[in-house]
């Protein structure tokens, strides 16, 4: 087979989701960040958080814009953050509507440079502890790899006017990554090229190969100083089950790294605590710390098992070789408690696991929180910078995130009115047509009736795709703007009321004083005037206008359950 051949065969399942996940690793997403008092500043915390504001104070060219962007980081002007190897984004709000775009270029690290760092940090099981704790080793930053930047490594831009470097949207920006920082470490590292969950598994497998490598020296120093010919031979051969032990244990240690990584990521993030690391055992760091979350002391304590040394090999190698001799061949000889060394009984215990009766066991549980308030309108989503390259537009991604917060605010509201939280009946969004669904996302995204540059481009779209004209489509989400579904089968359906309301209404115009119209069918006209009334069959009354003396009815203003008031307020316009 060719090179080119192999070149184009396609990845295997497994591959490619192994990719995935890599690329999932590689992108984190943080909320906006809470706003600061105004004596505490938008500081940094931690040492590195510290000298990564140092690389933008030393490379700015204006301290005005820096303070004010301080100021924005601190009044919460940063939206969503994104963050992935080399560029650190989110959308800022100045002083016009529409926010910026921001944007933070870092370089990452070379092949090599990733090469010494993890080989560094797997070689010190003090400094893996330290990074499993949320805390950066000075060393490691400081080292060869040079994980902060220095000056001038920041790259700064913007998609505001200004062309200061940086201005204070991107400053502003910078401030929060440093809280980013503070919390997690890990980010840096994101920035430089790695995803968290890659990094742990990488170290856990060189963790396992440096274990590996120390149980066969301790293996070779034992059986060249073991006297006696026969008495070395015994040696050997129990330092050689010591090594496989050894390195059986490795590859358990990694895979329990693996398993716990996962748990790891779905830990919220927090500031990381200041606890002391402990020590258990001879020469094994123990790397459970105060700082660090239940997920991450698993996988600290895996590879601390894995990677401590034991300083009684040589002491426990002629009692295992007795005990070689005299057990069967093929059996499984248990540790002492000297090649043990820092194991201990609870961790054992856990092995073991809990039995299911036990776990499924009735016991008091406290109550649930009473459910929240449901606000009385529903939010309004961040508004996205245009960006090149995207599947979709950031006003179809803005429409349907304030559709999605509309619907569920309707459902609780629902819920909250009639006490059940399940589904009763059609639900307020029950199933429309495609046409009708249409005008009802653009009506309810866009519940103002003034119309901008946005909402024009939105109905030239949907008049292309159902082959109406761009005035049918503004006409329509006026009428579901004044009534839904009803205001919207108004436009076009004229229908014969029976006797009762709609006879009584001109009557009730008179007594008013108001001026009378002309009935015809649902329709109530004043042509002179340009206004007209139209009787639902939901029993209100939608009022209209039009150019005096033509026949281009708009709904205008809200549907209302009497003539009177509807054409008060259609007179008061």
């Amino acid at each position: 087979m060719s090179p080119g051949h192999r070149r184009r065969m396609p990845l295997s399942g497994r591959a490619v989701a192994a990719d995935r996940l890599v690329r999932a690793d590689r992108s984190r997403t943080f909320p906006p960040l809470p706003g600061q008092d105004a004596t505490d500043g938008a500081r940094a915390e931690s040492w590195w958080g510290g000298a990564w504001l140092e690389a933008l104070e030393s490379s700015a060219l204006d301290g005005a814009r820096l303070d004010r962007g301080r100021a924005y980081a601190r009044d919460g002007h940063v939206d969503t953050i994104n963050i992935t190897p080399g560029r650190v984004i989110a959308t800022v709000r100045g002083s016009r509507p529409r926010p910026y775009s921001a944007e933070l270029r870092v370089r990452t690290l070379t092949e090599q440079e990733w090469e010494s760092l993890l080989e560094d940090v797997a070689s010190q099981p003090d400094r893996l502890t330290e990074l499993l704790a949320k805390k950066l080793p000075r060393a490691l930053a400081e080292g060869e790899a040079g994980l902060l930047p220095g000056p001038g490594e920041l790259v700064p831009r913007c998609s505001c006017p200004d062309s200061g470097r940086p201005c204070k949207h991107a400053a502003a920006l910078c401030f929060q990554v440093a809280r980013l920082l503070d919390a997690d470490p890990f980010v840096l590292l994101l920035i430089r090229g790695r995803g968290e969950r890659e990094l742990l598994d990488e170290l856990a497998r060189r963790n396992a190969g440096h274990g590996a490598r120390e149980s066969r020296g301790r293996v070779a120093v034992v059986s060249a100083t073991a006297p006696g010919s026969g008495g070395s031979a015994s040696v050997s051969a129990s330092a050689s089950a010591s090594a496989s032990a050894s390195a059986s244990a490795s590859v358990s240690a990694s895979e329990s790294v693996s398993a716990s990584v996962s748990e790891a990521s779905a830990v919220p993030e927090s500031l990381p605590g200041d606890g002391p690391s402990s020590e258990s055992g001879t020469g094994d760091a123990a790397v459970s710390g105060a700082g660090a979350t239940a997920a991450y002391g698993t996988t600290s304590a895996a590879i601390s098992t894995s990677a401590a040394p034991s300083t009684s090999t040589a002491t426990s190698t002629s009692a295992s070789g007795a005990a070689d001799r005299s057990a069967p061949p093929g059996a499984v000889r248990p540790r002492s408690a000297a090649e043990r060394g820092g194991e201990t009984a609870p961790v054992a215990a856990s092995a073991r696991g809990v039995l299911a009766r036990e776990a499924l066991a009735d016991r008091p549980r406290p109550p649930l929180p009473p459910p929240a308030v449901v606000p009385p309108r529903p939010g309004r989503p961040q508004t996205l910078p245009d960006a090149d390259g995207l599947p979709f537009e950031a006003a179809t991604l803005e429409l349907v995130a304030t559709d999605a917060a509309a619907r569920a605010h309707a459902h609780l509201s629902a819920a909250g009115a009639t006490g059940d939280a399940g589904p009763a009946g059609p639900g307020p969004f029950a199933a429309l047509p495609p046409w009708e669904d249409a005008i009802r996302l653009v009506a309810t995204a866009h519940p103002t009736a003034g119309l901008t540059a946005t909402t024009r481009a939105l109905y030239r779209d949907i008049a292309a795709a159902t082959g109406r004209t761009s005035a049918d489509i503004a006409r329509s989400v006026a009428a579901w703007r004044q009534g839904g579904p009803e205001g919207l089968a108004l436009l076009g359906d004229a229908w014969n009321p029976p006797a009762g309301d709609f006879d009584r209404a001109r009557s009730a115009l008179l007594a008013a004083g108001l001026p009378a119209l002309r009935p015809h069918r649902n329709h109530l006209t004043d042509s002179a005037r340009g206004i007209q009334l139209r009787f639902g069959r939901d029993h209100r009354w939608y009022p209209y206008e039009s150019e005096p003396g033509t026949d281009d009815w708009w709904p205008t203003g809200p549907a209302a359950p009497d003539p009177v008031g509807a054409l008060t307020t259609l007179l008061a316009r």
